[in-house]
């Protein structure tokens, strides 16, 4: 008797790993579409800061410090920092010394978290859609969406701090009392762990907050959900499944770093392109007059800035996809729910079963129906 073997005649590598495929949000992030809304967004995050920097600073331009921006490597520089910008205004926004200084934080910290509800959102979207049912987004869709979904979008990261700003006021009327009198600090001290709590709360409620906040957008991108739905999961698989997370990030960097390096080449080749052709045509002389010349040196190194903005435009939109995979494999790990699973938009289109035209002998009518079996 013949003994039976299992022969392996494949692997399916996804089903194995399935953190895979975040790698695809490297290829996401080249998409034409996605690139437009990047680049747009990038556009409006330097404008924000160009405003912030010259309407709500009381020191001059020249020292106004990261807000400074006097060319366009200025208003590259601004986003290239970081796009966790918005963190780093807090500071700003909470130790002003004037209330100048604090509008102005206040006003950049809201741009941006509105810059990143419409845009990233819609780019989520597209993502989400990628990822889960491997259908196509159009941009006018993703807008379309975003818009729709703005206010969840938008209210997802700053409705912890509605809770932040209760406890802070908790320490505030402790600080405010022991302000009064030194023996009322020991009376305050009695019940100091009150202000503990209120402490170990805010740490509880700004952790995950700060780690794991770009994941609302792809709960909201895949469930079509409000801002309570996002914020729930996103402290809910952030606390449930750290470790995986922290993995995911890492795939994420690398595969991230892979696609930057790509558009970085892509944009220095396009760059040396633009200067050698350039050159080789009106000379070297010619070159340097018109880099000199106000008017036609700031319209060509318009361009050029044009070009090199392709790079933060592309890591603004493999920010947001790569997010949805993480979103979506962190649900699977969770809920136990599949990667294909997504809400569909109302406008979005279905797709209905073929209709059967033939009877069982093959054969149709004239009018494409079918007909039975004749006894």
């Amino acid at each position: 008797m013949s003994e039976e073997r299992g022969l392996l005649r494949a692997i399916s590598w996804h089903e194995s790993f399935p953190w895979l495929v975040l790698f695809r949000a490297a290829l996401i992030g080249f998409y034409l579409r996605v690139l437009f809304i990047a680049y747009l967004a990038v556009c409006v995050l330097a404008f924000g800061d160009w405003i912030a920097g010259h309407l709500f600073e009381a020191t001059p331009a020249e020292e106004a410090g990261p807000f400074a921006i006097k060319t366009y490597s200025d208003l590259l520089d601004i986003f290239m920092s970081s796009l966790g910008r918005p963190a780093l205004h807090l500071p700003r926004l909470f130790g002003a010394h004037t209330v100048l200084g604090f509008v102005g934080g206040l006003f950049s910290v809201l741009w941006w978290v509105a810059t990143f509800s419409l845009f990233g959102g819609a780019i989520s979207r597209i993502a989400a859609m990628e990822f889960s049912v491997n259908d196509r987004c159009g941009m006018k869709a993703a807008m379309q969406h975003s818009a729709k979904k703005f206010t969840a979008y938008f209210l997802s990261p700053l409705f912890p701090l509605f809770g932040v700003t209760l406890l802070m006021l908790v320490l505030v009327v402790f600080g405010l009392l022991n302000w009064l009198a030194t023996w009322i600090a020991v009376l305050t001290g009695l019940v100091g762990f009150l202000a503990v709590l209120a402490a170990l709360g805010i740490g509880m409620l700004m952790v995950p907050l700060v780690a794991g906040w770009p994941l609302m957008w792809g709960a909201i991108s895949a469930e079509c959900s409000d801002h309570f739905d996002a914020l729930q999961r996103t402290y809910s698989y952030v606390t449930q499944r750290p470790f995986h997370y922290v993995w995911y990030l890492i795939i994420a960097c690398l595969a991230g770093v892979a696609g930057h390096l790509a558009m970085g080449l892509f944009v220095g080749i396009s760059m040396s392109s633009l200067a050698t052709g350039l050159t080789w045509g009106q000379g070297t002389e010619q070159t340097e007059a018109i880099m000199q010349c106000t008017v036609a040196g700031s319209i060509w190194r318009f361009w050029f800035e044009a070009i090199q903005f392709l790079v933060p435009a592309y890591d603004f939109g493999y920010f947001f996809s790569v997010f949805s995979g993480i979103y979506l494999l962190l649900r699977h790990d969770v809920d136990q729910a599949e990667m294909d699973e997504i809400v569909l938009d109302e406008n979005q289109p279905r797709f209905a079963m073929p209709a059967l035209n033939k009877d069982l002998d093959g054969k149709s009518d004239s009018e494409g129906n079918s007909k039975g079996p004749e006894d």
